[in-house]
């Protein structure tokens, strides 16, 4: 803020005394200028809180020097006192920037009080102003800041998922063919596959759904794919046909107790299946899983059966394994629940528009991928995968 320095232009003697006693009164240190030019050599921005111009000097217009003070220092507040009260005059140095008008003689000290307080009361608006936006200012820096970090924080998150994801397609001795297509709705994505070959005959696979959506949401699928790496280190799994059923319901039973321990407060549907390539047959368990997976045989697809509560809810999903012979030729298709939001009608009518895709494009995911149109889809609502395995 200014000092509380006043700068005062008249050559009206009573006007300068009147005007210099009222404005010592209200603590301003009072410069006097005869002219117009003497006036504005003294004049220099941040110098005075109060400039007071009289309209009738004789050297240079008082408008004139309202022009020059607003336009070197616009914050200064400008007083014209005149002895005329034409009223274009007064809206012409309103408009040009003067704060008050008073017409000589200035007899009344009420009328100045009145003015300095409101020019007082404008200056500390102004300085508040000028803090407040300069507050402002510091706190979009700072959330730009933390804008930046958490994009590169995503970014490496991001990097970290996909590195996590396995290669698509893939091809498995024996001819089964596993491949994905995964889309988050926002940066990173609560759903997650996998899948393996086991003993050179047993290819393991899951498609898993965390609820919610972005970081936390991604952090768990890093949580159940580390779960499930770390349980393969301390027991083989899928490496025995005699085993496969317990071993499904193994992995349902971690990463069940891994949710209800943490305290994210996320629970998961999924997806667990292994297949038996030497006896061409899939055991498969679900939880929760909607839509169902579906099974392309002969130019027609069906939803595999069974049923089983999500994980991280229940102490025990009554999780069951399903057992189904394979053909010669033939594709499974398991999709996460964000698939069915690019398709019209309840839920009934989705899942059967789904199976009707499905059973057109038999199986193949680039040839579903273009059905369900996902890639002109835009914003997706949520989370979208398709995974597939298949055998020709």
């Amino acid at each position: 803020m200014a000092s509380p320095n006043s700068l005062l232009m008249t050559e009206d003697e009573h006007a300068r005394d009147f005007l210099r006693g009222v404005l010592s009164k209200h603590g301003f240190h009072v410069t006097l200028a005869s002219t117009g030019h003497g006036g504005m050599e003294q004049f220099s921005p941040g110098l005075f809180q109060l400039v007071v111009v009289d309209l009738q000097l004789t050297d240079v217009s008082g408008l004139e020097i309202l022009r020059k003070v607003k336009r070197q220092s616009p914050e200064t507040a400008v007083i014209m006192i005149s002895d005329s009260l034409e009223v274009n005059e007064v809206l012409h140095t309103i408009r040009l920037g003067a704060c008050d008008y008073f017409l000589k003689p200035i007899e009344q000290e009420t009328l100045m009080d009145r003015a300095i307080c409101r020019i007082s009361e404008a200056e500390n608006l102004a300085q508040q102003n000028r803090e407040y936006r300069q507050a402002l200012e510091c706190r979009n820096r700072e959330l730009s800041d933390h804008i930046e970090l958490l994009r590169r924080d995503q970014e490496a998150g991001r990097l970290l998922q996909q590195h996590l994801l396995p290669r698509t397609p893939y091809r498995y001795p024996g001819g089964v063919e596993a491949a994905y297509f995964l889309v988050p709705s926002l940066y990173l994505s609560g759903d997650f596959v996998d899948y393996g070959l086991f003993g050179e005959r047993f290819v393991a696979f899951y498609l898993v759904d965390v609820s919610g959506h972005g970081v936390s949401s991604a952090l768990v699928t890093a949580l159940i794919k580390h779960s499930i790496m770390h349980c393969l280190r301390e027991r083989p799994l899928f490496t025995h046909p005699e085993f496969l059923n317990a071993d499904l319901l193994e992995m349902l039973d971690l990463i069940n107790r891994e949710l209800l321990s943490t305290p994210m407060d996320k629970h998961a549907s999924m997806f667990v299946g292994v297949i038996d390539t030497a006896e061409n047959q899939l055991l498969y368990s679900v939880a929760g899983q909607i839509p169902m997976p579906a099974l392309v045989t002969a130019g027609d697809a069906e939803w595999l059966a069974g049923k089983g509560r999500p994980l991280g809810i229940f102490e025990r999903g009554d999780w069951q394994v399903m057992c189904v012979e394979l053909p010669s030729n033939w594709q499974l298709v398991a999709c996460s629940d964000g698939v069915l939001e690019l398709l019209q009608g309840n839920l009934l009518e989705k899942e059967a528009r789904l199976l009707q895709l499905i059973a057109e494009s038999g199986g193949e995911l680039e040839q579903l991928r273009k059905s369900l149109k996902v890639d002109t889809y835009g914003a997706l609502p949520d989370d979208m995968t398709i995974l597939t395995l298949g055998h020709k």
